[in-house]
């Protein structure tokens, strides 16, 4: 008899690789648009983009945990 995958695992494992990939679109995507913007002299465009596509990785595993729990039967 060979052991069951884990649904929570098969949920993380798609969130991070679908969270992966719509953080580093956020990036370019934020990237790109800071940059375009008059920004003061201490504000870094990178940095900003980097916590846009952080927030968005997080936002991701979130909701695939959430949506875990949503789905599981009872």
């Amino acid at each position: 008899m060979t052991p069951q995958p884990s649904v929570l695992g098969l949920f993380l494992t798609i969130g991070v690789v679908f969270g992966g990939l719509a953080a580093i679109s956020a990036y370019v995507i934020a990237l790109n648009e800071y940059r375009q913007r008059m920004l003061r002299l201490d504000q870094n465009p990178r940095k900003m983009a980097g916590q846009v596509a952080v927030m968005t990785f997080v936002f991701m595993i979130a909701a695939s945990v959430v949506l875990y729990f949503a789905l599981r039967p009872k």
